[in-house]
């Protein structure tokens, strides 16, 4: 685990630690965890303008909005998977088997995992979905 970042004061108090697992990404908790550490420590006699505690409101609110738009394009994209495995149900398919023979057959079932879809074809499950060579229409 790295190093705690701990946020300190112009009078020497410590404000907030915030252990952070990857110095590159910041989320929207550590985000509004400094922020509300800077409100805390601000000088009294210059407090923060108020023209930049409202740029970081809106800097806070971009993080939230975009960490919003990435779980909803993961989630689309984990539903988009199950439905063109879905699709593939009763097609004839070819993917390069454990022992890097092709094998062809028909798609029996759909098992959706944590991981995502995985196809059972001809009574042989766990087939991942992308690594079919060929579909072969119905």
């Amino acid at each position: 685990m790295a190093d705690p970042i701990a946020i300190t004061g112009t009078n020497g108090t410590t404000g907030a630690e915030l252990n952070n697992k990857n110095a590159s990404a910041l989320d929207k908790d550590t985000f509004l965890k400094i922020l509300v550490a800077q409100l805390k420590m601000q000088d009294p006699t210059k407090p923060t303008d108020s023209s930049q505690f409202m740029a970081q409101m809106a800097q806070f609110s971009t993080v939230e909005q975009l960490t919003n738009m990435a779980k909803t394009s993961t989630d689309a994209a984990s539903a988009a998977k199950v439905d063109q495995s879905v699709g593939l149900l009763g097609r004839t398919v070819t993917y390069k088997g454990s022992d890097g023979v092709f094998v062809s057959g028909v798609v029996q079932h759909v098992d959706i995992t944590a991981a995502g879809p995985t196809l059972t074809v001809n009574g042989v499950p766990g087939i991942d979905p992308t690594k079919l060579t060929q579909v072969a229409v119905a």
